[in-house]
């Protein structure tokens, strides 16, 4: 049976398709080609030379790279302007999002190791393995859990986690770790040339001496006999802003036995404009704090 057209909701458009590429849809294989529409339900693959970039109503925008499978699952509010809901599962490879004008909790990226959720975003993502996924931030916020419900969230611009076989997320171990899966999974930091002007961001800094991916160590109190104004200096936020001098007889707060921890980060409370196409109430999401399965970073496995 030969569906109308009409019938089904275009949710975006092909701007750009490289050979190697095919969209399923009812069961039915087809080559992509620039141009053409896609529908909540298509799934797309890539063979290792495929490329496709795509436009959605909402002005989100993904990349789809060599060797990837992604399934799209997309409810527009009336008007089609908007997504209700924007659920990407991403099965293989390669990829960039670019999140658009729908609401943040909107969007839900899905791996078989991991949840994303955007809070307007930009990021790249690369699918291991069934049992391992890996993100780098490149704009905003993402918050990456894992299956056991550890989650990571940054919004620090070349950051990477990775999801661990025993469903934690985490860091790479090393700087030589972060290369290695930069050169091997985020083809798009590499090289933007193969991207149009919509999809290409900023990614200075993303490798090299200037990457964060050194951990963020607790600083430690040393033995000093002086310094009483002394400012300790860390990278987490939210420090205790107490500056006043400590009651004689008392220990300083550098010289407190206090055990040390990793503040959780902070994230800026969601300010969603009303959607006028469809009235919606946004509950707040409570910030889970980080956690961490180990001290140590993550191995990511690169050579999968």
């Amino acid at each position: 049976m030969i569906i109308p057209s009409q019938t089904i909701a275009n949710i975006g458009k092909v701007i750009s398709a490289e050979q190697g590429a095919q969209l399923i849809r009812g069961g039915k294989a087809q080559p992509v080609y620039s141009g053409m529409e896609v529908a909540s339900g298509d799934t797309i693959s890539t063979d290792r030379t495929g490329l496709i970039q795509i436009v959605f109503v909402d002005e989100t925008k993904i990349a789809i790279g060599p060797n990837a499978r992604m399934v799209l699952d997309v409810t527009l509010l009336r008007g089609n302007r908007k997504a209700k809901s924007f659920a990407v599962q991403a099965l293989g490879g390669s990829f960039r999002f670019i999140s658009g004008k729908s609401r943040k909790r909107a969007y839900s990226i899905r791996t078989p190791s991991a949840t994303m959720a955007v809070r307007g975003t930009t990021f790249d993502m690369w699918i291991v393995s069934d049992q391992q996924s890996a993100m780098l931030v490149l704009q905003g916020t993402v918050r990456m859990c894992g299956q056991k419900g550890s989650c990571r969230s940054s919004g620090r611009q070349c950051s990477m986690y990775a999801t661990s076989g025993r469903g934690t997320v985490g860091r790479p171990a090393d700087q030589a770790q972060y290369e290695q899966a930069l050169k091997s999974g985020f083809p798009f930091i590499q090289s933007q040339e193969s991207l149009l002007p919509p999809l290409q961001v900023r990614v200075e800094g993303c490798a090299g001496e200037a990457a964060p991916v050194r951990r963020v160590k607790p600083n430690r109190s040393e033995p000093r006999a002086a310094a009483p104004q002394r400012q300790v200096s860390t990278e987490t936020v939210n420090v205790s802003p107490s500056s006043s001098p400590s009651p004689s007889g008392s220990p300083s707060p550098t010289e407190q036995a206090e055990p040390e921890r990793e503040e959780p980060e902070q994230e800026e409370p969601e300010r969603e404009e009303p959607e006028h196409d469809e009235p919606e109430h946004d509950e707040p999401e409570p910030d889970e704090p980080d956690r961490e399965g180990s001290e140590e970073g993550l191995s990511i496995n690169v050579f999968d």
